[in-house]
């Protein structure tokens, strides 16, 4: 365990990104909230006096944070999918071009092991990193008011969010690791241009059934899941991993 965890810190302080732009996002959202307080900017809701007897102006208020946040936690969460991917595709391709990976090769360290940390940290440690960050801006923006909704949308959402790493993320950042580890020139191209490849082919030759149940559901049909397709995306990724394994193996 202790392995496992130094190799974690070591991901950390390497790929300083993925705890710098949380850091970016809280001093951008530091930025905001001290302009508009420095401009007094103040927002009049012209709510029908009945309304506000009757206590609807707390609701009308409820709902219009409520849609503030759900959107600042989609944002966050979109750019911490691109760190995410993005980390997946240089942590084993950077080493390869550096030569450093017979350094670590040479640690007495298991080449799954240390695979196995990569994909820690892409699929919890950035999620980690995304709850804590919209928490903070939410407290930021709104203060106490934010409690009962962040109460109410993590409870809620918490199982959402590891359904959507295995359904989704999983089978993203393996395929991007295995193209990190695997691609001579550029991982990018390779793990971007040989989907978009099958896909014309799907589209060309079977209607698109195949990317659309496989691929494009996994992304937009968060809500229907099925258990084949689930099933099919963790072999896939046990494949890509084990493929990224394999190949780091043989290098000496």
């Amino acid at each position: 365990m202790s392995k496992f965890i130094a190799l974690l810190k070591r991901e950390i302080l390497e790929h300083k990104n993925i705890w710098r732009l949380p850091l970016v996002l809280l001093g951008i959202g530091l930025l905001v909230k001290m302009s508009l307080s420095i401009g007094n900017l103040a927002i009049d809701i012209d709510v029908p006096e009945q309304l506000q007897l009757d206590g609807a102006i707390d609701s009308a208020l409820d709902g219009v944070i409520a849609r503030a946040l759900n959107s600042m936690n989609y944002l966050v969460t979109m750019v911490m999918f691109v760190v995410a991917v993005f980390y997946a595709l240089a942590c084993l391709y950077d080493e390869r071009q550096d030569n450093s990976v017979l350094f670590w090769r040479s640690m007495p360290v298991s080449d799954s092991m240390t695979i196995a940390s990569k994909l820690c940290v892409a699929l919890l440690i950035v999620p980690l990193l995304v709850i804590v960050t919209q928490a903070l801006l939410a407290i930021l923006f709104f203060g106490a008011q934010s409690f009962d909704y962040l109460s109410t949308y993590y409870s809620g959402s918490l199982l959402l969010l590891g359904q959507m790493l295995l359904w989704s993320m999983l089978p993203t950042i393996a395929w991007c690791m295995f193209c990190s580890e695997v691609s001579a020139k550029s991982p990018f191209l390779l793990a971007f241009v040989t989907p978009v490849i099958l896909i014309l082919l799907d589209k060309l030759f079977f209607d698109g059934y195949i990317s659309q149940t496989f691929v494009i559901n996994r992304f937009w049909g968060v809500s229907n899941y099925t258990f084949a397709p689930l099933i099919s995306g963790l072999i896939f990724s046990a494949v890509c991993l084990a493929g990224a394994v394999s190949k780091r193996s043989q290098r000496v």
